[in-house]
């Protein structure tokens, strides 16, 4: 192997390295929880701010807790009880769903933009 070949490797190597800094560094943590009871926001949890919730679905209360920016139905009524089986949740792109319950616990991130439609 030549020195060129040598150096050449090595820009290579910084510059993946480099590309990768902005996937890391704007990563957007989620900041709002948003709950909803039969298609109707009930409310609206600060994901910075730990603490416990409860909200009327429609088998009864359901306990919604909030820790290290992650949500979690923590006790429910539902016969086999998978919401709370689903455990703590901090992404965008996962909700938690109770069907008996009728209750969606959906994540938005802190910078909500609407997506681009080309016509």
């Amino acid at each position: 192997m030549k020195k060129a070949d040598g150096i050449l490797i090595i820009c290579l190597m910084i510059f993946s390295v480099l590309s990768l800094i902005p996937l890391f560094n704007g990563s957007i943590m989620p900041s709002t929880a948003v709950v909803k009871i039969r298609n109707e926001e009930i409310m609206r949890i600060d994901l910075s701010q730990d603490g416990d919730y409860d909200v009327d679905g429609t088998l009864g209360n359901v306990h919604i807790s909030v820790k290290d920016g992650s949500v979690a139905v923590t006790q429910e009524n539902s016969p086999n009880h998978y919401c709370s089986m689903q455990g703590y949740v901090d992404s965008v792109n996962t909700p938690i769903v109770c069907l008996p319950n009728d209750t969606v616990i959906t994540i938005e991130g802190a910078d909500e933009e609407e997506d681009t439609v080309i016509s």
